[in-house]
């Protein structure tokens, strides 16, 4: 047998047909399964519904039992029966996508893994989401975080269950499976993720009738198990960033959560045992490495709770409950969010109007500085004429949008000069972007890079930072363009000490918005040859297109290089603004030419700055004529040959 699915069924009548239908609909085939359901004392028939649908499938098993007060109970006495190389776990309520098992078992046979989690779908509920395939992680990675994922609701190579001894503890109505999953995620031989396919529904019941829909255990046994499973990670783990990181997971999940909107409603005792259930372990796995992981609320109830301060706890769970959340202030470099109590004098304690009492909550626990963050996005980049407009958005989380500014920063890479652009709110169909990255809520923010009137960069890379402040606090980061987003190419532009070309560009690795004056990037050679033709005279008639943008004025010059010689001719070409872009038209005397082969090149010049690029041959070449043959050259470029002076056509036709 390959896979056995255990599922513990209580009182879960209405949803049990649809979870056996998705595990007949298996796509590894039923004869590759069986179905162990254990009925724990249903009082809804479930059981006998059980037996119905056993009837007509061979490969579903019923075991009836007593109730034993949790799914802890039915699920070890699913694992007496299971006899399949992998053991599954499906809730009665909850059922399979057809290819789950199939996936997933070819996941863990294909890299040797003990432990394979499936994508989740939650319906009604959230649910960890896993959004890609893992062949192989284990339970320290940060990602994908498996350990944020406890349930057993995944599949498990059976011979890591008997070698580790795992079962359940029976008797608890919620939770009882995270002890089984942490002792399976460290003991495994590898963990795998099938993230690319939806593997588990995970629903809600409609009518709330779940344990954890009602709030969960009471809080005496509830800590018991939360209180093991942490000295368990404990044991596994030394002190440092993971023990702080997998114990941050069961202080948000299991123990900020008895503090939350039921709270106020718990009676006198239930909040006593919540506050004695949760002390103990605040006083010993609460590190200032725990403590950065979360903000003001969560700091506020573990120093209410540690220091007896029960009237404040309860102002400070209500606070921000049905209404906005807590105002925050700035002050200096520093943020704090104004719970209840901020620089109040404690119980017992007197002091003047307007001065901080010496005997207060200390303010590092309303300090939200550590989570302030930089929220960056960048929507386009475009050439406005001589600027280059950057759109898109930077500002500080947690901070009002009025109390912070941004800018735009180009910092010189090999170099210690820099310049600052305002990052200002644009106005668009309202007052905000309508983005499909998620952040349509964001204003949208421009900034307009002159980077002709306020004199020329120095030739080099320069790397765009947006800043932003609020006081004396700063973040900063680079800007990172959405998918869509392609730089607009180079510009001509005077450029301090380098050729005039500046040009936009993501960065390679990073892929991060920054300048290269004085270089293309990669880009094409900035002109193209769109005609060119031998004349009477004799004289080379040429029509350039610019690739890059071109600003008004720039002077763009034909040059003719003799090869093994110093001799040049330059000839000014006439540039033309027209609807269709821009062009620079021009005949380049060749009479007098020397024989011998001559380069045909271009030069541009923008304030002060000028470059010389070999001419690229266009399309069709010229035709030869007059003594003068041009050619393509190895590497595309127009070159002529002049042969030795001889009576020329037009010179007979005059003497004639």
């Amino acid at each position: 047998m390959k896979v056995s699915v255990i599922m513990p069924v209580y009182d879960c009548r209405p949803s049990l047909e649809r979870a056996l239908r998705s595990v007949s609909a298996q796509s590894i085939g039923v004869d590759a399964l069986e179905v162990v359901a254990v009925d724990d004392g249903s009082t809804d028939g479930s059981g006998e519904e059980l037996d119905r649908w056993a009837a007509r499938w061979p490969w579903l098993r019923v075991v009836h039992q007593p109730n034993s007060g949790g799914p802890g109970g039915p699920r070890n006495t699913g694992l007496e029966h299971a006899t399949g190389e992998y053991v599954f776990f499906l809730d009665a309520d909850d059922y399979l996508g057809d290819e789950a098992l199939e996936r997933m078992c070819a996941m863990a046979d294909a890299n040797g893994t003990d432990v394979v989690i499936g994508r989740y779908v939650g319906i009604g509920r959230k649910a960890p989401r896993f959004e890609r395939d893992v062949a192989r992680t284990t339970v320290l990675a940060a990602d994908p975080p498996v350990y944020d994922s406890l349930s057993v609701l995944k599949l498990f190579r059976r011979s890591l269950i008997d070698r580790l001894e795992l079962r359940f503890p029976a008797g608890l109505l919620a939770y009882e499976d995270q002890l089984f999953a942490a002792r399976a995620y460290f003991g495994a031989d590898g963990i795998s993720v099938v993230g690319e396919y939806d593997c588990y529904y995970w629903v809600d019941r409609e009518d709330g009738t779940s344990v954890l829909q009602q709030g969960g255990p009471t809080a005496g046994p509830h800590f018991a198990c939360i209180a093991e499973l942490m000295r368990y990670i404990a044991e596994q783990v030394p002190p440092g960033p993971d023990r702080d990181r997998l114990m941050a997971r069961h202080f948000l999940n299991e123990i900020f959560s008895r503090f939350g909107r039921r709270y106020p409603g718990l009676d006198a005792a239930e909040q006593a045992a919540t506050r004695d259930g949760a002390r103990p372990l605040f006083e010993q796995w609460w590190t200032p490495g725990v403590a950065e992981r979360f903000g003001a609320r969560g700091r506020l109830i573990v120093h209410c709770v540690t220091e007896g301060l029960d009237d404040l706890l309860a102002r400070v769970v209500a606070c921000g409950m049905d209404g906005p959340p807590p105002e925050v202030l700035v002050e200096g470099a520093r943020v704090f969010q104004l719970y209840p109590g901020f620089r109040d004098a404690l119980p017992g304690t007197a002091v003047p109007d307007e001065q901080v009492p010496d005997e207060h909550v200390p303010d590092e626990n309303y300090e939200i500085t550590h989570r302030v963050r930089q929220r960056r996005r960048l929507d386009t980049v475009e050439w406005r004429g001589d600027r280059l407009r950057v759109r898109g958005h930077a500002s500080l989380t947690e901070i009002g949008e009025r109390d912070q500014s941004a800018e735009l920063v180009l910092r010189e890479r090999d170099g210690a000069m820099e310049f600052r652009v305002p990052f200002q709110a644009e106005t668009m169909d309202g007052a905000f972007c309508d983005r499909a990255s998620g952040d349509a809520e964001l204003p949208c923010m421009v900034a307009d890079i002159d980077l002709a009137g306020g004199g020329p960069l120095p030739a080099g890379r320069w790397d765009i930072v947006a800043v932003t402040k609020a006081g004396d606090l700063t973040r900063e980061g680079p800007l990172s363009p959405a998918a869509e987003v392609e730089p607009p190419g180079s510009r001509i532009l005077p450029v301090k000490s380098g050729a005039p070309y500046v040009t936009p560009y993501f960065t390679r690795g990073r892929g991060v918005l920054a300048l290269h004056c004085g270089g293309l990037e990669g880009h094409p050679a900035p002109v193209t040859t769109f005609a060119a033709a031998l004349v009477e005279g004799p004289a080379l008639e040429l029509t350039l297109e610019p690739r890059a943008a071109v600003p008004a004025e720039i002077a763009i010059t034909a040059v003719l290089r003799r090869r093994g010689a110093e001799t040049v001719t330059v000839t000014p070409l006439r540039t033309r603004h027209t609807d269709e872009g821009v062009r620079a038209t021009g005949r380049i005397p060749l009479k007098g030419l020397a024989p011998g082969r001559w380069d045909v090149s271009y030069g541009i010049a923008a304030g002060g700055s000028a470059d010389e690029r070999r001419l690229p041959a266009p399309a069709r070449p010229p035709v030869p004529g007059y003594g003068i043959e041009p050619y393509v050259t190895e590497k595309g470029n127009l070159s002529l040959v002049v042969s030795p002076r001889r009576r020329l056509p037009w010179r007979r036709r005059a003497q004639g």
